[in-house]
């Protein structure tokens, strides 16, 4: 077989005919019928469809410029749907979504458990305002900005609501609070915030029975007024603009309980601001 291939390539090399045309109309001897031809889908450009699934992308190095703000989508991990709007304040006009992913928990560290998907809605109008001054901002930029999170945080003058949809059936209440009170108390304590604004918050699950399913909304709008929805259901209301500052960092803050989540958001936000 070698000798068969050295005869071969001898055979070729001393060919005379065996030339192709360079781009610029010259010729290059010893390639012929062996010579590169262009790829044949190397002119093609691909896009998304408007509706997708989030998650990782094995095609992140394509555009996606067909992508728009606020399009429903699938969270893949848990298969939850997160529609493009979510009401809590208003029925009208309502937050779209930004961006969506899952809070897993290693158990033992063996398994990694969905714990619940989470979602982020925003107004567009008054987020794209609010956020302005990042106008052009790609999603590598945003991400290693936090101050565009906080500033989304902090502005009252918009409506933004947190949706989480419960994915671990076994999950118990006192669970759930466990885990959301260990990243709000500490930040609670540092605003000087009264033990009071705690103990409303936990008053909201009195009662509930955690199934796979149960939807868990939080809001927030004017001056620091967070409320709470199970179900579509509205269960309470608290004014502390610490406690959404804190409850909205467990997700979009510097140390977030799912990277996903924020990565999904701030290619929302990116696809917001460049609209």
């Amino acid at each position: 077989l070698f000798a068969h291939v050295c005869r071969t390539i001898n055979a070729l090399s001393r060919s005379s005919i065996m030339t192709f045309q360079t781009r610029e109309g010259g010729q290059v001897p010893g390639l012929g019928a062996y010579a590169p031809r262009p790829a044949p889908f190397a002119s093609l450009t691909f896009s998304l469809p408007k509706k997708v699934v989030l998650g990782h992308n094995p095609f992140a190095t394509i555009a996606t410029h067909s992508l728009d703000f606020g399009v429903a989508q699938t969270e893949p991990a848990t298969g939850f749907a997160y529609p493009e709007e979510f009401c809590v304040l208003t029925k009208k006009h309502c937050p779209q979504l930004a961006g969506a992913g899952v809070r897993a928990k290693r158990i033992l560290g063996l398994k990694n458990i969905n714990v619940y998907a989470v979602g982020l809605y925003v107004d567009g109008h008054g987020a794209r305002k609010a956020l302005h001054r990042y106008k052009g901002s790609d999603v590598d930029v945003i991400m290693n900005d936090q101050k565009i999170f906080d500033d989304l945080v902090h502005n009252s003058h918009f409506e933004k609501s947190l949706r989480l949809v419960i994915s671990y059936g076994a999950l118990k209440r006192s669970q759930f609070l466990n885990a959301l009170e260990e990243r709000l108390k500490p930040e609670l304590a540092k605003a000087k915030e009264p033990e009071s604004t705690m103990k409303t918050f936990q008053s909201w699950f009195d009662n509930v029975n955690f199934k796979r399913g149960m939807e868990i909304g939080f809001a927030s709008h004017h001056k620091g007024q967070l409320v709470a929805q199970i179900d579509g259901k509205q269960v309470g209301s608290v004014n502390s603009p610490a406690l959404v500052k804190a409850l909205f960092d467990i997700y979009i803050g510097p140390d977030p309980v799912s990277m996903d989540a924020k990565k999904s958001i701030g290619k929302g936000l990116e696809l917001l601001l460049n609209e």
